[in-house]
C-alpha cells in the first residue's frame, strides 16, 4: 500500500505535462533570438577583426609604395574597379564583361600578399579553366549572403544567388564614392581616362591621411557600397537605406584609414554622418567635385565639415 500510494505521489497528470511543454517552449521561444543575436555578434567580431587585417595590410602597402594606392593597373589596362586590390579569383562572368576590365585574378591583386603574409595562393586549372579557386579568407565576411554586382550585372532569373566574396573575390569594397564626378579643371575624368586612377588615388590617400583618416571609409560591406551608389549616383528616390550583412537596417560594419574599424549606423542618403564620411572634402574645394543629385546638400550638416 505504500508503494502504491508513493507511485501515484509522483506521477504526472497530463495537465500538468502540457503545463511543463508550455513553459519550455515559452523559454525557446525567448531564448533563441537571444541565441542568434548572440552568434550574429560574433560573426560582427570577425568581420571587424578581418577589417583592422585590411587596414593594416593597406598601411604596410602605402608605406612601399609612396602612399599610392592602387586604384587602377595600368599595366593590364584593368579597373577602376572596387574590388582589385585583393581577394580571390572572381566569378567567371567577370572574364567577358566590359572585355574582362573587372576581371581580376588572385595573383593580380597587390594586397594579398601583405593579406596572406605567405607565398600568394594559386588558383587549379584544368586547362584555361580554373577548377579551383585560391581562398583568401580575411576578405571574406562570415554574413556576406548576397552579390548586388551579381543582381545588377549579371540579370538572369535562374541564377542562384551569390556571396560578394564568391562573386568578385572579397565581401569589402574599397571607397569608390569620393571619386564620382571629380571634375580636374576640365582636363581629366577618372571615369573615360582610367589611366589617371594613379594619380588620383596617390592624391587622394595623402590628402585623407592628413585630415580625415580616423572618419574616412575606405572599406564598406557590399550593402552600404550598393546604397551610397544608388542613392547618390543613380539619384533615385525610391531607394532608402539597405540593411547591413549581420541584419541590422542601416548599421555596418566598416575600416577607417587610420587602420581602426566599427559597426555602426550609417544613413546611406547622405555622403556623411557622425562619425564616418564617403567623400573627400578637399575635392570638394579644389576640384569642384558635385554629386548628384540633391543628397549632396546633406553634407552640410553639424556632423561634417562643410565646403569652404
Amino acid at each position: 500500500m505504500i508503494g502504491a500510494s508513493c507511485l501515484r505521489r509522483w506521477a504526472f497528470t497530463l495537465i500538468e505535462l502540457l503545463v511543463v511543454v508550455a513553459i519550455i517552449a515559452l523559454l525557446i521561444s525567448i531564448l533563441l533570438p537571444s541565441l542568434r543575436d548572440a552568434r550574429e555578434q560574433a560573426k560582427v567580431a570577425k568581420c571587424l577583426a578581418h577589417y583592422r587585417q585590411l587596414t593594416t595590410a593597406t598601411i604596410q602597402y602605402l608605406m612601399e609604395h609612396n602612399d599610392n594606392y592602387p586604384f587602377y593597373d595600368p599595366p593590364s589596362n584593368k579597373g577602376p574597379c572596387s574590388w582589385s586590390y585583393g581577394g580571390k579569383t572572381c566569378a567567371d562572368y567577370w572574364r567577358t564583361r566590359d572585355g574582362g576590365r573587372f576581371f581580376f585574378e588572385v595573383t593580380q591583386r597587390p594586397f594579398n600578399k601583405y593579406l596572406v603574409g605567405t607565398e600568394l595562393p594559386n588558383d587549379v586549372y584544368e586547362g584555361s579553366t580554373i577548377a579551383k579557386r585560391a581562398e583568401v579568407p580575411v576578405l571574406s565576411c562570415p554574413s556576406d549572403r548576397y552579390s548586388h554586382q551579381q543582381h545588377f550585372w549579371q540579370p538572369n532569373p535562374g541564377e542562384s544567388p551569390i556571396s560578394c566574396y564568391d562573386d568578385v573575390g572579397t565581401s569589402y569594397h574599397y571607397n569608390l564614392h569620393a571619386m564620382f564626378d571629380v571634375d580636374w579643371n576640365g582636363d581629366r575624368d577618372p571615369w573615360t581616362k582610367p589611366g589617371d586612377w594613379q594619380e588620383i588615388g596617390q592624391l587622394l590617400v595623402r590628402q585623407t591621411l592628413a585630415k580625415y583618416s580616423s572618419t574616412y571609409l575606405m572599406y564598406l560591406p557590399d550593402p552600404l557600397d550598393w546604397g551610397l551608389h544608388d542613392q547618390n549616383i543613380d539619384g533615385r528616390p525610391d531607394v532608402g537605406m539597405t540593411i547591413g550583412n549581420h541584419g541590422k537596417f542601416g548599421k555596418h560594419a566598416l575600416g577607417f584609414l587610420d587602420g581602426h574599424s566599427a559597426y555602426m549606423f550609417v544613413d546611406s542618403r547622405a555622403w556623411c554622418g557622425p562619425g564616418w564620411q564617403a567623400i573627400n572634402p578637399e575635392w570638394i574645394r579644389r576640384y569642384g567635385h558635385v554629386p548628384r543629385p540633391a543628397h549632396y546638400f546633406l553634407w552640410n550638416t553639424k556632423n561634417c565639415e562643410p565646403p569652404r
